[in-house]
């Protein structure tokens, strides 16, 4: 029996990495036989619901406020402490010492039980915007305890100076790599990574299957949205709380109310507002459906406009994505969601993993950078788009099959890895 252990990801709220897990859990167990899937959560109470559908095993510490800053902070020192013991364990270890008591803590014995770790981390592994230190720690803890190590499936970088020596570090001493666009490539080599098992593949979320058409259809009409309305597209967005945390040269509320008010006046559209992080009302905390419903306030025909208000698994909101003529996300997941299931889509950018990823696909050019865009340059986008959505659909349709068959392949890197001495 083979031991896989998911870090620095979740299964419930981000339904990107949702997304990742599920693929990777389904992909690999297609590959191989008699494999067992732990999920380090920091948040299990969230994550055990979706988990158990998949047979994954989630360990982790109940918190209430998984989502505060108090929480990461202790979730730091909680680290560093784990990072500490491991280290100590690795040195008496080399001495002919095992002294399994200094690592007999919940955490690192789900480490030191795996046979590989498997870094899920999405694109967290970074210093804007993110805590590359959390992913830093997890990292040095697989090394310390000598396991397998493998960063799946990431967009990485960039580092401020202060950090990039230990991420070079850890970066180098991993045992498989996987990037999911050139620029993180290239980013790497760069910043001195000269590690040999550096691959480049597609997001392994573009291997997740949509729910069933029916079960789709059910959670349209609970959510009232008219499917079978005739008399104009139907337009999906996917916006996202890092609008709020971003630098923009423009108020990036009013500019979505703006191009809402567009869709529906110039295309007749009925919009709809697609949740890609949800986090239940009881802990307190913002999501992407407080995003939609502040932009919602801001437009004007509010008739036309549609929030999903549900929390749905990721394979559910892929279903509903792909019944969208238009896509325009600030998701990157949300963009794989659409992108593979033929939609036309418009990425609203952050950072270096949408040009990379949207590249794939030959769709580069409908990315808007949300720290630069104007309403001009969205409305060009989304015209040429709409113009040219036949085609977009034949290409999304060709690159998308070419793009799963890579993303299996490094699938096929990890059980090769997992299978080596």
């Amino acid at each position: 029996m083979t031991n896989i252990l998911f870090i620095g990801t979740n299964c419930s709220w981000n339904k990107g990495s949702a997304a990742q897990v599920i693929s990777t859990t389904k992909t690999l167990r297609r590959l191989m036989s008699n494999v067992n899937f732990t999920l380090l959560s920091g948040s299990p109470e969230l994550d055990s619901k979706l988990c158990s559908k998949y047979n994954i095993r989630v360990k982790g510490h109940k918190t209430k406020k998984s989502f505060s800053r108090y929480s990461k902070l202790l979730r730091l020192f909680e680290s560093l402490h784990f990072l500490i013991c491991a280290f100590l364990w690795s040195i008496l270890r080399k001495n002919g010492l095992n002294v399994k008591k200094i690592i007999d803590k919940e955490i690192l014995m789900e480490y030191y039980k795996s046979d590989i770790i498997v870094d899920l981390s999405g694109d967290s592994f970074r210093d804007k915007l993110g805590y590359s230190i959390f992913s830093m720690t997890r990292i040095l803890l697989a090394i310390f305890l000598e396991k397998k190590i493998v960063i799946y499936s990431q967009s990485i970088g960039p580092f401020r100076k202060i950090s990039l020596p230990l991420a070079r570090f850890c970066l180098n001493r991993a045992d498989l790599i996987v990037v999911r666009e050139d620029i993180t490539k290239n980013y790497l080599k760069e910043m001195g990574v000269h590690n040999p098992s550096i691959y480049l593949a597609p997001d392994v979320a573009f291997l997740l299957e949509p729910a069933p058409s029916e079960k789709v259809e059910q959670i349209m009409i609970k959510e009232n949205i008219n499917i079978k309305e005739k008399n104009g597209p139907l337009i999906g967005i996917s916006a996202s709380l890092f609008m709020e945390r971003i630098k923009s040269k423009s108020n990036i509320y009013v500019l979505m109310a703006n191009i809402v008010d567009y869709l529906i006046d110039k295309l007749n559209a009925q919009v709809v507002f697609v949740p890609h992080v949800a986090i239940p009302p009881k802990l307190g905390y913002p999501d992407d459906r407080f995003v939609a419903k502040k932009i919602h306030q801001l437009a004007m025909n509010k008739n036309r406009i549609k929030l999903i208000k549900g929390d749905y698994s990721p394979d559910e909101l892929k279903g509903i994505i792909g019944r969208f003529d238009l896509f325009i996300g600030a998701r990157m997941h949300s963009n794989i969601a659409s992108t593979s299931m033929h939609v036309p889509t418009i990425a609203l950018a952050w950072s270096h993993k949408y040009c990379g990823i949207m590249r794939m696909l030959e769709q580069e050019r409908y990315v808007c950078d949300l720290r630069t865009t104007t309403f001009n340059e969205l409305v060009s986008k989304i015209n040429d788009a709409w113009s040219n959505k036949d085609e977009i659909r034949k290409k999304l349709a060709i690159k998308t099959r070419q793009l799963e068959e890579q993303a299996l392949h490094s699938a096929r890197l990890v059980k090769r890895l997992i299978e080596s001495p």
